[in-house]
């Protein structure tokens, strides 16, 4: 259920701290208080929230005192975002990322332009002729002061320390299909690597894999929600993530997360956190320890 109740009861319920992770060793803990839950994330730390906006994507970047926000889920769901970036301490945005113009991406970004004073705007440029995204267009040409820029493989940009490169689409044009030009997100922070890329497929995830930027991953935004058509063996094989990501909603229709993506990212070695199950999903890296909390504990395992 997503209606006002439980939206009102986020702000009042921290999420629990699950795990810590030595920087490719996992070592279960007991579930308690976090730094990851309510409140702004503990200075000199990454902070990525997994933000649970039912079958959609929102994620919160927080580094350095600056926040950047990278998509935010279904129009509905612009209120849940905004409340969520509000307990972390949000107060306006040094950036905002549109990964893909499908309503699911992009559908409550206009809440958020609206709510909070925002620096730049970063879209791919791939043209998507639908209501809801002109309207977030719309919105962005309202936000006085905003900076658009279009981003491609080979964009580069620091946002509050951490090293931020662009792995797709391609520099050179668009792939055939929408999802597969979703906007990639490479964040580097010491050692630690972080990929969020959006709804990409097969196509793009090729391209990716064979650009590079591969190597191990701390933690992987599981691409497209789960779906069978991403998360390729070849994929896995040249990032292999330690923790990944799953956001999508409870009992969906697609049928995400597919059970065959599910065995693939355990094969690789991954330790899986899905917002369908976990609610929101807050990874804290500091220094050589990730921190995964999530806001019901009770569904987690080890």
């Amino acid at each position: 259920m997503r209606g006002g109740v439980l939206r009102c009861a986020r702000g009042l319920r921290r999420v629990a701290a699950l795990g810590v992770l030595a920087l490719g060793l996992l070592q279960p803990v007991a579930c308690g208080g976090a730094s990851g839950g309510v409140g702004p994330p503990p200075s000199g730390a990454l902070s990525v929230s997994f933000i649970d906006v039912g079958q959609g994507d929102a994620v919160l970047v927080q580094a350095g005192g600056e926040d950047y926000l990278v998509d935010a889920g279904n129009p509905e769901e612009g209120p849940v975002v905004v409340d969520f970036l509000r307990e972390r301490g949000v107060e306006d945005l040094e950036g905002l990322v549109s990964t893909s113009g499908d309503a699911d991406h992009s559908g409550g970004l206009a809440e958020v332009l609206e709510a909070f004073p925002v620096e730049r705007v970063y879209l791919s440029g791939y043209p998507k002729d639908t209501l809801t995204y002109a309207g977030f267009l719309r919105a962005v040409r309202a936000e006085e002061g905003a900076e658009v820029e279009r981003v491609r493989a080979g964009y580069g940009m620091e946002w509050g320390g951490v090293r931020v490169d662009v792995l797709n689409p391609p520099s050179g044009g668009f792939f055939s299909s929408s999802n597969d030009n979703s906007v990639a997100l490479l964040l580097t922070y010491g050692q630690a690597r972080v990929l969020l890329a959006g709804d990409a497929e097969r196509q793009a995830e090729e391209y990716m894999a064979g650009g590079p930027y591969t190597g191990p991953l701390t933690l992987l935004k599981v691409s497209h929600h789960g779906s069978e058509t991403s998360s390729s063996p070849l994929f896995l094989s040249r990032f292999r993530p330690r923790v990944a990501v799953i956001q999508c909603g409870r009992d969906n229709p697609y049928g995400h997360p597919d059970p065959d993506v599910l065995e693939r990212l355990r094969r690789a070695g991954a330790r899986v956190f899905r917002t369908d199950l976990h609610g929101d999903v807050i990874v804290t890296i500091h220094r050589d320890l990730v921190e995964v909390a999530v806001e019901n504990p009770l569904r987690a395992r080890p």
